[in-house]
């Protein structure tokens, strides 16, 4: 019984034929005239024997040569166009499914990509393609297989139909040793290709957390966690190959066996005159000739479970609606100086867990408020709901009077800008790490957004300045460093609301300082939100608010809420910041 995924895999297979129609069509037409050429030669081979050999026909012999020689050589072109197209097919196939895979995943929410490995996501688009491409490259070739198959068991039927009924026989035994054959395999084929995924999760976990797995000294765990996945996807690739052991080799031999009796029995035909010495050899080359589609379909069908289950895993993703999307009716955000509004906000992770419970919140345009909060108490949650990277379960998130739900996400990203504590730099160029945001940016402006975030200084003293290359992840560079960078691109960005969230926690008190003078820089005149716990950036905001169990409960300055509220205090104190 194959499964809905797989059932769903094999459409899709043939479902993205509709958008690569010439390269089909042209390639099953190069396949077909390939075959026609395979099943004229033995009849022109037989001409030469019967009429000009055994018919003493010297004016017949060459010009029949010179057509055995021609469709020898229509063969030849229908070969390489057939192969030329199937894999054009195949390889556009493969390269716009991948860019489709990853749109989708950049469309995808923070929840989804929260709780799916990213290595789950490189199989998707790695391993599962290789096997959709792979039966794309065939399928050419097997439409004309099977073509070539009909028509030259109708040619032998014509010849002698004794024999051709015996060849006929051969089409359901192969169907019968597919179909047992995907019954066996489709479910193993599917683990395999899940396990697949699975380890190339762990790889990619263990290579991103390479400091931390040196640091404790872990690399043995880290490779017994490989080791262990590699050795299932071992285990299930050899059940897979076992069968394939017992099944290939019966697809195999259905064509010799048939040519075995074709040949006893022709023989005897033969001797008793029934058929011409040509006619034996058409015959007999005709069992040749089958033998290779035969062969090639049965291992195509031996495919097929691998390929519709890789298929199945792609559409699996593709089909995964995005939950945050723009809304059918977008409006735009009207000028304003980035008025923030969070009104009776409620919201909840996907697992149930409760977060802000009738929030309430409201920063003027071109103020900063910094949020205070213990760990838990949805302090990150507000920056995010700003930007709509999560959606509210309840109430409205409103910028400059607009609820942020009916605006297109590429406009309000455009006015809010995030600063994330972990800060992430791409392995390019200082000055595209800056201009990611707006790559059309001008140097000018490039090194205009470095100088208020006070990178610029140290930019110039690099190797080879603002074209120096930062290694993966920005590890090149100091945190600090990468740190002012991150804000440069946000700064670069012009946005209304600038969100820092925890930028200044994880670099020493000089490099804070360094950072600070920068963000009393950008912050002017520019609505910001601060997810900090340094009294020092604290400092920085007009207002600091104090959230517990998701409400604000107190609201003032820094120092004033020092004296007021006790638990403020001792939030702060088990930071380890004051």
């Amino acid at each position: 019984m194959i499964d809905p995924g797989t059932r769903r895999g094999i459409r899709l297979l043939f479902s993205l034929l509709v958008g690569y129609r010439r390269e089909a069509i042209l390639s099953t037409v190069s396949a077909f005239v390939w075959m026609v050429m395979v099943i004229v030669g033995p009849y022109l081979t037989k001409l030469v024997i019967d009429r000009a050999i055994d018919g003493n026909r010297r004016d017949l012999l060459f010009p029949l040569v010179g057509a055995v020689l021609a469709a020898g050589v229509i063969k030849a072109l229908g070969v390489g166009g057939r192969r030329y197209f199937a894999f054009l097919l195949s390889y556009r196939a493969e390269t716009d499914l991948r860019n489709r895979i990853f749109e989708h995943i950049q469309r995808l929410e923070f929840t989804y990509h929260d709780e799916t490995p990213t290595g789950e996501l490189m199989s998707r688009a790695s391993s599962d393609l290789s096997q959709v491409r792979l039966v794309y490259a065939m399928l050419p070739i097997t439409i004309a297989n099977v073509a070539m198959f009909v028509v030259v068991v109708a040619v032998m039927l014509s010849i002698d139909v004794t024999l051709g009924a015996i060849v006929s026989l051969a089409v359901p035994l192969l169907l019968y040793i597919a179909n047992t054959y995907a019954r066996r395999v489709i479910e193993i084929a599917t683990d395999v290709q899940q396990k697949l995924a699975d380890n190339t999760a762990v790889i990619a976990e263990a290579i991103g957390g390479i400091r931390v797995v040196k640091s404790y000294g872990q690399e043995a765990q880290e490779t017994a966690k490989v080791h262990l996945a590699a050795i299932g996807i071992y285990e299930r690739s050899m059940e897979l190959i076992k069968n394939r052991a017992i099944f290939i080799p019966l697809f195999e031999l259905v064509a010799p066996l048939a040519t075995a009796v074709i040949l006893g029995m022709g023989g005897l035909r033969v001797i008793e005159g029934a058929l011409t010495p040509g006619e034996f050899y058409q015959f007999a080359e005709y069992m040749v000739i089958l033998n290779f589609p035969l062969r090639l379909t049965g291992w195509f069908f031996a495919e097929i479970p691998r390929a519709s289950a890789a298929g199945g895993r792609v559409l699996e993703l593709l089909k995964t609606a995005p939950e945050i999307t723009d809304p059918k009716q977008p409006v735009d955000i009207p000028p304003g100086p980035g008025d923030i509004r969070f009104s009776d906000v409620y919201f909840q992770y996907p697992d149930g867990s409760p977060v802000l419970d009738g929030f309430d919140l409201h920063v003027p345009g071109g103020r900063s408020v910094a949020v205070v909060g213990a760990t838990g108490s949805g302090k990150t949650t507000v920056a995010y709901l700003l930007a709509r990277f999560y959606d509210v379960t309840g109430g409205k998130v409103l910028l400059d009077g607009v609820d942020v739900r009916s605006v297109r996400l590429g406009d309000l990203r455009n006015e809010v800008a995030v600063v994330f504590e972990e800060t992430f730099l791409f392995s390019a160029s200082i000055r595209d790490n800056i201009a990611f945001g707006n790559p059309d940016a001008s140097d000018q402006q490039v090194r205009l957004a470095a100088r208020l975030a006070q990178a610029h200084e140290f930019i110039t003293e690099t190797a080879n300045g603002y074209d120096s290359m930062i290694g993966e992840r920005g590890y090149s560079l100091s945190g600090g460093q990468r740190q002012r960078i991150a804000l440069a691109r946000a700064v670069l960005r012009d946005p209304r609301v600038l969100i820092l969230d925890d930028a200044t926690s994880s670099v020493d008190a000089v490099t804070e300082d360094e950072i600070r003078d920068a963000l009393k820089t950008v912050m002017a005149g520019r609505t910001t939100i601060i997810i900090a716990h340094r009294p020092s950036t604290l400092l920085l905001a007009d207002q600091v608010i104090f959230i517990e169990e998701g409400k604000v409960v107190a609201s003032g300055t820094h120092m004033d809420l020092l004296e007021r509220i006790p638990r403020y205090g001792a939030v702060l104190a088990s930071s380890e910041v004051v």
